[in-house]
């Protein structure tokens, strides 16, 4: 940089041409012909040097304010990218003191890197997807419910809490809505998801281990989301003493697939769920001593209401699937499953329009019930009903059992079958 009295004595050159220069120019504007350089025969009466002389102060003021202007434009601009040079800086080491927090051996200091993760992602939207893969990863490390590190359930629930308070309200600006999630493989012995908006993109529950403890889906929303609990392509989620519920939840639009899913033990319920467009599909899935409802004594009846949901190809071995109370108006519901010991109730259920499927179900033993339901012949489709209530029935409570005529579907067909609804 030159020396202040150098840079003053240039300032002061250049802004002494520069006025010239103006007041050359107004006074040629105005008929007086002085020139650049003017000669001995060159003037001006005392009025017009005096006009000249003030119009030329005030451009040169202007021109200043205007230089004045865009120096501090320029500055200014100049300091908010060493500014922002520095946020970012800082929401890197943020970003990398909290991964390292993650990491840590100690339970607590993985809480604080989780709490922190969460914070940097509402200040910086553009770290926001990154934390919330950094978390979902986390879920997917191996883990074994049974014999848990020290406070690593509680780590975990709290990973899952995180990622749930950021699906909440869509509008919001540190929404993680539309983000895709992958829990592929991980295992989970709680965790609540409750009041979520899955509103777009997809979220991957396959190959995942629902071992125990309560899982929430309640109230949740899945608004055209691609949720995958097991698709035919990659490993099937395995329902296997957990408690998974999805009572309140609306199923609006989007598609929920449980196809080749497994419950093993435990009780999945839907009480209350609205399905008012989405396609859910358990097609081929298996349900050995699990308790699969949509309804029943304790849950309140879900009200299918359109769109489609399939059962093709399921294999019921044990257990029960419960419809007691529900409201069918207008969903098609693809029931052509394989029932082998299970029982299927749709007690005090309600029948007033939409397509219940039956036509290539194979029942080689189990109990189908309808005590109490409210027009069923309306919305079956190929398949003869059971018989009205008689005295033996009221007896034993027992539907009279029916093998259709035609060949069961495989659960390859199944699958294609569902694939193209």
């Amino acid at each position: 940089m030159p020396s202040f009295p150098l840079t003053l004595s240039l300032v002061f050159t250049v802004a002494t041409i520069t006025a010239w220069i103006i007041f050359v120019g107004l006074a040629e504007l105005t008929g007086a012909h002085i020139g650049l350089i003017p000669d001995a025969n060159s003037s001006l009466p005392k009025e017009r040097l005096f006009e000249l002389t003030r119009s030329t102060v005030t451009a040169a003021g202007l021109l200043a304010g205007v230089f004045a202007i865009v120096y501090a434009y320029r500055k200014q601009r100049i300091e908010e990218a060493a500014s922002l040079r520095a946020d970012s800086e800082t929401l890197g080491a943020r970003y990398q003191t909290a991964a390292e927090q993650l990491g840590h051996d100690r339970a607590a200091v993985r809480l604080a890197g989780i709490y922190a993760l969460s914070r940097l992602a509402d200040d910086d939207s553009t770290q926001r997807e990154t934390i919330c893969r950094l978390l979902c990863a986390y879920l997917r490390i191996s883990y074994d419910p049974h014999d848990p590190p020290p406070g690593e359930r509680e780590v975990r629930l709290t990973a899952i809490k995180v990622i749930a308070e950021h699906l909440q309200n869509p509008a919001a600006e540190t929404t993680w809505c539309g983000i895709d999630l992958d829990f592929s493989g991980a295992r989970f012995d709680g965790g609540s998801f409750a009041g979520a908006h899955f509103t777009s993109g997809a979220v991957n529950f396959s190959g995942c281990d629902f071992t125990h403890g309560t899982i929430s889906f309640d109230h949740a929303t899945f608004s055209g989301a691609t949720v995958n609990f097991g698709s035919g392509d990659d490993p099937p989620a395995v329902f296997s003493g957990a408690q998974v519920l999805f009572t309140g939840a609306h199923f609006r639009d989007g598609i929920i697939s449980f196809i080749f899913s497994e419950f093993r033990r435990g009780e999945i319920a839907f009480g209350g769920a609205f399905f008012g467009g989405s396609r859910v599909s358990f097609g081929s899935c298996i349900l050995e001593s699990a308790d699969l409802s949509f309804g029943g004594p304790i849950w309140s009846g879900a009200k299918f209401a359109a769109g489609r949901v399939s059962f093709a190809g399921a294999e019921l071995r044990g257990g029960f699937m419960s419809f007691m109370g529900v409201d069918f108006c207008g969903t098609h519901v693809d029931l052509d499953i394989h029932l082998t010991g299970t029982s299927i109730l749709f007690d005090e259920a309600y029948f007033t329009s939409g397509v219940i499927s039956i036509g290539e179900a194979e029942i080689r033993g189990g109990t189908i019930s309808f005590d109490g339901a409210h027009a069923p012949e309306r919305i079956f489709d190929s398949w003869p009903l059971p018989a009205p209530p008689s005295e033996s029935r009221a007896k034993n409570k027992k539907v009279t059992k029916r093998k259709t005529s035609r060949a069961p579907k495989s659960r390859e067909r199944a699958k294609r079958n569902d694939d193209g609804a």
